[in-house]
């Protein structure tokens, strides 16, 4: 997190947080409101203070105040780079520990033990090279991936988007949590 983002955690720490305005989606684009955000320094800047809380929720801390995120799809979007796998809005390279494929064709990874679906515009790469005797057919789905990134190939099972959610902890649509 940014320095004078923290600084600002700590001469301001009861700013209320924000919920609705920010969000992620399956490409790794952030939308405030109902309009995509293209300013590199703002998309930068969410980058390096994204982070999650113990709840599962997902947030951009900026300053003071925590701006929870919904999310598309997952929390991470990951594309095959040079030597592991980029995934927005964390940039760093990881490797995959798993893979899962969706009945509707989504192929996720776990990467920094998060979970992270695979941009759709190289998806269709990637299931081809990764799974090159596969038909299609989730019947006949493989145990086994291999990721562009690695020779050693990662179980692959199948699995629903809610059973993933559940499963990693993960809240798509964040709401305040009211104590009593």
């Amino acid at each position: 997190m940014d320095e004078i983002v923290l600084k600002a955690m700590a001469k301001w720490p009861n700013t209320p947080a924000v919920y609705g305005w920010l969000r992620l989606d399956a490409r790794g684009q952030w939308w405030i409101r109902e309009e995509r955000l293209g300013n590199p320094a703002m998309t930068d800047f969410f980058h390096r203070n994204y982070g999650r809380d113990s709840a599962g929720r997902f947030y951009v801390q900026n300053g003071p105040q925590r701006v929870y995120v919904s999310l598309d799809v997952a929390p991470y979007v990951a594309s095959p780079g040079e030597s592991g796998w980029l995934t927005l809005p964390w940039s760093e390279q990881d490797r995959a520990r798993t893979a899962y494929m969706t009945p509707d064709g989504m192929l996720f990874l776990e990467l920094g033990g998060e979970l992270a679906v695979v941009d759709d515009r190289c998806l269709a790469g990637v299931v081809a090279s990764g799974l090159p005797d596969w038909d299609g057919d989730m019947r006949h789905l493989p145990a086994w991936f291999i990721p562009s990134d690695q020779e050693a190939r990662i179980p692959l099972c199948p699995e629903t988007l809610p059973r993933l959610l559940s499963q990693y902890g993960i809240i798509r649509e964040p709401k305040a949590q009211i104590s009593r």
